[in-house]
């Protein structure tokens, strides 16, 4: 957890509401005092705009306390998730699907009846570059990805593979391939041979190379990166 980049800055995007509505002021300054116990430095932007959004903070904080996408996410939330780190906070129960954010590319949603420990226990793994969902979503997200990549992939019959990805070593490959269909470490270990430290050592590896935080970061890359280059994982 150490080498990971460790979360410093944040930005919370907010309504002009929450100066105006009690619960919603309670509800803000208490989930901003759980993010400031974390050393986390924090600022609020009472609008979002996503042409006033940069690059100078490490992760963005969206407040969901006057929701109304019934559902759907925006197109401009959307976008801001692609190419920055936002987490969903004073979110009511049921109100959005978490393995569709988790799809999405978002780091994580906090509930509005969330406890002040659950709260900081995710604000303190989201510090350090991980993803903040129920188990279940994350389990879902991941059913759903190794579905979807068996429809695009071959079968094969000896463990070796062609190299698919050229920033990606011959045994990369083969792991990354292995990974996509749903291989924990162990089985990995087995099939080709090796301790279950050394496929950690090239997880970790691969995870570095594709700029994979886990699994489903993972497949997700091989996914695009294998439509992007009009072939398919052998």
């Amino acid at each position: 957890m150490g080498s990971e980049m460790v979360i410093s800055t944040a930005n919370i995007l907010t309504s002009d509401g929450a100066m105006q509505n009690n619960a919603h002021k309670v509800a803000l300054d208490s989930f901003i005092a759980l993010i400031k116990t974390c050393s986390i430095e924090v600022t609020t932007q009472n609008k979002f705009a996503e042409h006033q959004i940069n690059d100078n903070y490490d992760i963005y904080f969206m407040d969901l306390f006057y929701c109304d996408w019934n559902g759907k996410i925006p197109s401009d939330i959307l976008k801001l998730a692609k190419k920055s780190k936002v987490i969903l906070f004073n979110v009511q129960n049921d109100q959005l699907c978490e393995k569709h954010l988790l799809l999405a590319g978002f780091e994580g949603i906090f509930y509005l009846a969330d406890r002040p420990d659950i709260v900081l226990k995710g604000l303190n793994q989201l510090k350090y570059s991980e993803r903040w969902f129920k188990r279940s979503s994350m389990n879902d997200a991941f059913s759903y990805l190794l579905k979807l990549n068996k429809t695009l992939i071959l079968p094969v019959n000896h463990t070796e593979e062609k190299t698919i990805f050229p920033t990606l070593t011959k045994r990369e490959n083969t792991i990354i391939n292995l990974v996509t269909k749903g291989s924990q470490n162990q089985e990995i270990a087995d099939q080709l041979n090796i301790s279950t430290n050394t496929v950690k050592t090239h997880i970790y590896s691969i995870f570095r190379k594709t700029k994979s935080r886990n699994r489903i970061e993972l497949i997700t890359w091989s996914l695009q990166s294998s439509d992007h280059q009009g072939s398919v994982l052998n």
